[in-house]
C-alpha cells in the first residue's frame, strides 16, 4: 500500500512569478509539501487563445512568461510539479504537458470557438497517450478538451495508471459538464483524476471558472477548490486504484 499526497489549484488568470498571488500559492503548497502538485493549463501570462487570429507577438510573450515560470517551479515546495506550457517544436506550436522536468505529451484536441480559438494557435505534436512516472506514481495526461474523449482514460487505466492529470482553462458555465467528464474518466480507468483550472476574469474580460478537483477511482469527488480555498490536497491510495481496476467496469473486455 502507498499513500501519496497530491494537490490541485484554481490559479488567477495571467499569473506571473513576480506576483503576490504566486507567492501566496508557493506558501500554501509548501506548507503541505505534496509529492505532486498540478498547475492549470498554461498558467503563466495571458490566455492567448482568446484571440481569433494567431499573433506572433502574443505567442512570443507567452513563451517568455512560461520560460520564466518554469525556472521558479521549485519555489512551490512540491517534489514534482506538473502542468502545460506553450512550446515551439520544429515547425509546430504545441501545448506541451510537463511532469517535473520531463516533457511527456502534447495536446491533441483543440476547440475553435469564442474565447477558445486554440485550433488557430496550436498544432498537435506526436500523437500518443503514454504513461509517465512521477516517482512511484504512474500518471497519464488528458489536457482539458482531451478529457471529453473517454477512450484515452480507459486505456490509461488498463495500463495501470494511478492518476490522470487534467490541467484546464475552462469557463464557469460548463463546470457541471467538466465534473461529469472527470467522474466518468475516473470510473472507466479506476484511477484518480486530478484537475486544476484558471480562475477569475482576465484583462480581456474573459471569465474562467476555477474549481480544481480530485475524484477518486470510484468516481467520488474527494476534494474541490474554491475562492476561499484555492489550493486543496488529498492522498492517493494505490490499493484503492488496484481494487478499482479489478472491478466493474474496468475488468470488462473490449
Amino acid at each position: 500500500m502507498a499513500k501519496i499526497k497530491v494537490g490541485v489549484c484554481e490559479c488567477p488568470s495571467e499569473m506571473s512569478v513576480a506576483s503576490a498571488e504566486w507567492n501566496q500559492l508557493c506558501e500554501s503548497v509548501s506548507r503541505e509539501a505534496p509529492h505532486l502538485f498540478l498547475l492549470n493549463e498554461m498558467p503563466f501570462g495571458p490566455w492567448i487563445a482568446a484571440g481569433d487570429q494567431f499573433d506572433e507577438r502574443a505567442w512570443r510573450g507567452s513563451l517568455a512568461a512560461h520560460d520564466a515560470g518554469m525556472s521558479h517551479l521549485s519555489e512551490l515546495g512540491a517534489s514534482i510539479v506538473a502542468g502545460t506550457r506553450p512550446r515551439a517544436t520544429g515547425n509546430l506550436r504545441v501545448n506541451e504537458a510537463f511532469l517535473g522536468t520531463e516533457a511527456v505529451h502534447t495536446k491533441q484536441y483543440f476547440p475553435d470557438e469564442e474565447g477558445f480559438y486554440e485550433a488557430r494557435w496550436f498544432q498537435a505534436g506526436e500523437r500518443h497517450f503514454r504513461l509517465a512516472s512521477a516517482g512511484a506514481l504512474r500518471c497519464g495526461f488528458l489536457i482539458c478538451t482531451e478529457l471529453m474523449f473517454n477512450e484515452h482514460a480507459r486505456r490509461y487505466g488498463r495500463e495501470g495508471a494511478h492518476a490522470i492529470l487534467v490541467p484546464r482553462a475552462t469557463g464557469g458555465g460548463s463546470l457541471d459538464r467538466w465534473l461529469v467528464a472527470t467522474r466518468m474518466a475516473a470510473i472507466v480507468s479506476g484511477a484518480y483524476v486530478i484537475s486544476s483550472n484558471r480562475s477569475g476574469t482576465d484583462s480581456s474580460g474573459q471569465l474562467f471558472g476555477g474549481s480544481g478537483w480530485i475524484v477518486d477511482p470510484t468516481g467520488d469527488l474527494v476534494a474541490r477548490t474554491s475562492a476561499e480555498a484555492p489550493v486543496v490536497f488529498h492522498e492517493i491510495d494505490t490499493d484503492l486504484v488496484a481494487q478499482a481496476q479489478r472491478e466493474y467496469p474496468c475488468y470488462v473486455k473490449e
